[in-house]
């Protein structure tokens, strides 16, 4: 329980990084619709700036919508077997979410490792982007703990059904 509520947590907080990400997304949007429009001078990069802005904006939000079970669930088969059952199929899908969710973070830290390497910058606001390649790293590992906290409580037996609310 306390793994879980650490977790939460956690996730809440990355939250935030990317309710600034919308923000940001909203003020470039002003800012280049009055740019374009009154002065006669959009923002210099503004694609690129909002293609960021949503990197950060979704990944640090993915975390937080696990927690409060605002994903996808299916239990139209699922939730006519026995609670045991149950337990065993959400540890074994959270299972398989928690492998994915690793990789996604070893690949991304991997990657933007590369990407600094290399230099890599947008062409036009000349922003580097390894950053939102570890951001995404960052955010699977918040995830992963998600599906962590799901696989100890299945396989302990207090395992919680996948409910959409």
């Amino acid at each position: 329980m306390r793994f879980r509520l650490l977790s939460e947590n956690i996730a809440k907080l990355v939250e935030w990084v990317g309710v600034a990400g919308v923000v940001c997304m909203l003020l470039i949007i002003v800012t280049d619709v009055i740019g374009a429009k009154i002065f006669l001078k959009p923002l210099r990069g503004a694609t690129e700036l909002m293609g960021f802005a949503q990197i950060v904006a979704i990944s640090c939000t993915i975390a937080v919508s696990l927690f409060l079970k605002r994903h996808i669930a299916i239990e139209f088969f699922i939730g006519r077997l026995s609670g045991r059952v149950q337990n065993w199929i959400n540890g074994i899908i959270s299972s398989i979410g928690l492998f994915l969710f690793v990789i996604l973070s070893w690949q991304s830290y991997t990657y933007g490792l590369s990407l600094k390497k290399a230099g890599e910058m947008s062409s036009t606001a000349y922003i580097p982007f390894y950053p939102f390649a570890f951001v995404i790293a960052f955010c699977a590992v918040v995830a992963s703990l998600y599906f962590l906290n799901e696989i100890l409580h299945s396989f302990i037996g207090r395992g919680t059904n996948n409910e959409s609310s």
